[in-house]
């Protein structure tokens, strides 16, 4: 069965949500996931963990309220993998739009060939990162640190450690500081490679040099061999954590 990307329509007028509904009605590779008149309830809808996490957000920037910009700031990391595609009418926000890493911009009244094309470009963006299925050790996700999106590959990141609302991010060549939680960091990185070693702490397992008998620690190397960073294995997470070494490390 061919994959469907999942979507959430963000709009606040509601003859215009509907007229876009519509069109993404006609694409049998989309599925809507849920329908938003504000930026207040989009925010709590990607906030909550219960909830699917979108492919694809299609947002308005002018609403009552928070503006989909404000939403962009706030929930940013909640919809790291997600591509967004703006629909306004307004083409003074494009600028801005794109220093939020876009994937389209759309004016309305939006004509469906363009929606096609920016659906189009969105999925490719998707499919070359890998955020929608297997493969996704050639994606990246995006951090959002001192008020600047930053791209950073699967692949470098070393390990994430909690910071009471913060998360750091250690990379062979930098550290970036996020404003995030461990909990919703592991929903962003592929568990093909990364795992949940620590309340405070995410490895990824390409990075494994070593770990203790009793599995209370484990050792991750440099990428250049010049430094050991050395990390506590949770209690409650060394069960887990013995079999997945034990089924990597035999195959």
């Amino acid at each position: 069965m061919k994959h469907k990307y999942r979507c959430i329509v963000i709009e606040d007028v509601e003859l215009q949500r509907e007229n876009l509904i519509e069109m993404l009605a006609t694409r049998l590779d989309l599925e809507l996931l849920e329908s938003l008149e504000n930026a207040e309830d989009a925010y709590n809808y990607l906030a909550n963990e219960n909830n699917t996490r979108p492919d694809l957000i299609f947002l308005d920037i002018e609403m009552p309220g928070a503006s989909g910009f404000n939403l962009l700031d706030a929930a940013g990391n909640f919809c790291l993998s997600a591509q967004v595609i703006i629909t306004t009418a307004f083409a003074e926000y494009a600028i801005k739009g794109y220093e939020y890493n876009i994937s389209g911009y759309l004016l309305k009244p939006i004509e469906p060939e363009k929606l096609n094309q920016a659906i189009d470009k969105a999925i490719a963006s998707l499919q070359y990162s890998g955020t929608e299925g297997p493969g996704r050790q050639r994606g990246h996700i995006l951090i959002k640190e001192k008020g600047k999106w930053v791209k950073v590959d699967y692949m470098e990141i070393l390990y994430c450690e909690g910071a009471n609302v913060d998360v750091k991010v250690v990379t062979p060549n930098a550290t970036y500081l996020t404003r995030d939680r461990v909990k919703n960091m592991v929903k962003l990185l592929p568990d093909e490679y990364f795992m949940r070693i620590h309340d405070s702490f995410i490895i990824n397992l390409s990075h494994v040099k070593s770990f203790a008998g009793n599995y209370t620690f484990v050792e991750l190397a440099h990428p250049a061999g010049s430094e050991l960073y050395e990390l506590r294995i949770g209690p409650k997470y060394r069960d887990a954590f013995r079999e997945r070494m034990r089924k990597q490390w035999e195959e």
